[in-house]
């Protein structure tokens, strides 16, 4: 009675571990006709990507390959449409701006006093 009570335990916790590791991997759908998958780590900076406009958010291009937001998360496009891919040939990163004198607090003009006749 003991062993199989044993048994039936470890049958059930492994099916447990079974359906757990068959969960295990990258989920790819569809998004505005094109192959997507999971993000699994976002850039911190992604904000300060260059990004285009497409199909009603922006994409951000980060290391060569497009992120796109969405309602499940973050995805990144499997194959690059054809706006996105035009904008990656055109896009020159531009470069650094670099002040050519310190800045200041802007100087205070004389002050003008009001005096009554």
């Amino acid at each position: 009675m003991r062993s199989a009570l044993a048994a039936a335990a470890l049958a059930a916790g492994a099916s447990l571990l079974v359906g757990c590791l068959g969960t295990v991997g990258a989920e790819g759908y569809v998004v505005s006709g094109f192959p997507v998958v999971r993000a699994e780590v976002v850039p911190v900076e992604i904000a300060a990507s260059p990004r285009v406009y497409f199909r009603g958010t922006y994409a951000y291009l980060v290391d060569g390959q497009w992120y796109y937001p969405t309602n499940r998360g973050w995805v990144i496009f499997e194959q690059e449409p054809a706006e996105l891919r035009r904008y990656r040939q055109t896009y020159r990163a531009s470069p650094r701006y670099v002040p050519e004198r310190e800045l200041s607090f802007p100087r205070e003009r004389g002050r003008g006093y009001y005096t009554p006749r």
